[in-house]
């Protein structure tokens, strides 16, 4: 199954780390990026470049100043973060193994993706990966295996290396270098499959640069370095794992369909009327019921629970799988959206006359100033949704996950050279 192995992390040698590190390279909006360019060594520099030939340039560079340093060994690397959890405001931590693992197709069934991936993105991943050579950011995987204490002990036995503070979490990375500890997490891997949470289509660019190099090179079996990627593995069961629902709002509709919005629902759904203050805090407390909360531009509100007797056979999609069918997202999708306001899941991936935020309060605002028909807010999926869906072999809908918080950037590199 998985195959992981350690590599020499090539780590930023300067004093203050904050100034080097960035979120991942598909959540920094422009402004973002702007800022953190104004310090010269930023990793955005390598992640969002100003051209593929410039990211090159500048990762052999800073090698050759010592602004980059790699590691004089193979080692793995423990990612902690604590932080403050956004929807409780209680504090969690999650663990990350940095390791290397052997790239799978997903048809052996070793790694499952739950996420569409876009061929634009793809493209842009692979020049960058041609010009530099580099894995720059970890993907995000899940993996089962019951990895957790194994990772847990590290945080005492291991070196600590680098510390930092961002966006009211703190981020710290442990060296494991002793062999004995790497064979240990090597083995406990072997027999695991891994979930991709984040990284999709940095993982699909490693499988087509893969192909390309065994192909130039007539390599059919040889594992080389480029059948390797970077990746932070958190284990499944991580009590610190959040993921947060992203709430959709819909631009515009009609009148009358949102006048009849309430007994329309109530053909799959208990209908129970609330307020705009307290629908929030009654949908999460409906949780694990499926449903989802609904305000509506004239102020009104209300939660919507599948109703007992509705079971997953009388669900559509009919093409998908149960644990599909019965996601809150999809049952928003199936039942409402697209039925009762022609929304689309073509509509979903282009935002087209829909938007979404992981705010409830902003979704509700748009709503109650009028810039917007109706907020659908959602409570978050579990890993369990996630891990199911995917082994039916299928992929989650648009917008249906956001892992949180997000691997920073700059913390550990990898070169394929090395």
């Amino acid at each position: 199954m998985a195959r992981l192995a350690p590599f020499r992390g090539v780590r930023y040698a300067l004093p203050d780390l904050r100034q080097c590190i960035a979120p991942p390279y598909d959540v920094i909006s422009p402004p973002e990026r702007e800022q953190l360019r104004r310090f010269p060594y930023n990793i955005v520099h390598l992640t969002l470049p100003d051209s593929y030939d410039r990211a090159a340039q500048l990762w052999h560079q800073w090698q050759e100043q010592g602004v980059l340093q790699a590691d004089p060994s193979p080692s793995m690397y423990l990612l902690e973060q604590t932080f403050s959890h956004p929807l409780t405001g209680e504090r969690s931590r999650r663990l990350a193994l940095a390791c290397l693992m052997a790239l799978e197709e997903y048809e052996a069934g070793v790694v499952l993706p739950h996420e569409h991936t876009q061929p634009r993105v793809k493209e842009d991943r692979l020049h960058l990966l041609r010009a530099t050579g580099a894995n720059l950011e970890p993907v995000h995987g899940l993996i089962e295996g019951n990895m957790f204490p194994l990772l847990n002990q590290l945080t005492t036995a291991c070196p600590l290396v680098a510390e930092v503070e961002h966006d009211g979490g703190t981020h710290r990375l442990y060296r494991v270098e002793q062999q004995e500890r790497i064979s240990l997490l090597a083995e406990q891997a072997a027999s695991a499959r891994v979930w991709i949470a984040d990284g999709h289509h940095r993982y699909e660019t490693c499988l087509h640069y893969r192909r390309e190099r065994r192909a130039a090179e007539d390599n059919t079996g040889e594992l080389r370095s480029y059948d390797w990627l970077m990746i932070a593995l958190t284990p499944l069961e991580d009590p610190g794992v959040v993921i947060l629902p992203t709430h959709r709002v819909l631009l515009q509709a009609p009148d009358e369909t949102l006048a009849q919005l309430s007994a329309k629902l109530q053909q799959w759904f208990e209908v129970y009327p609330s307020s705009p203050h307290q629908v929030v805090e009654q949908l999460r407390a409906g949780a694990p019921r499926r449903g989802f909360a609904v305000v509506l531009r004239d102020g009104r509100a209300f939660t919507a629970w599948l109703r007992e007797e509705v079971t997953p056979a009388d669900l559509p999609p009919e093409t998908h799988s149960t644990a599909y069918r019965r996601l809150d997202v999809t049952l928003l999708q199936s039942l409402v959206v697209e039925p009762l306001f022609g929304i689309t899941p073509r509509h979903l991936e282009r935002a087209e006359g829909i938007c979404y935020t992981r705010d409830e309060q902003e979704a509700m605002e748009w709503v109650l100033r009028g810039e917007a028909a109706a907020a659908f807010l959602l409570n978050p999926p579990n890993v369990q949704e996630v891990r199911e869906v995917a082994l039916a072999g299928e992929k989650m809908p648009p917008k249906s996950t956001y892992f949180y918080p997000k691997l920073l950037s700059g913390l550990v590199m990898r070169s394929l050279s090395l």
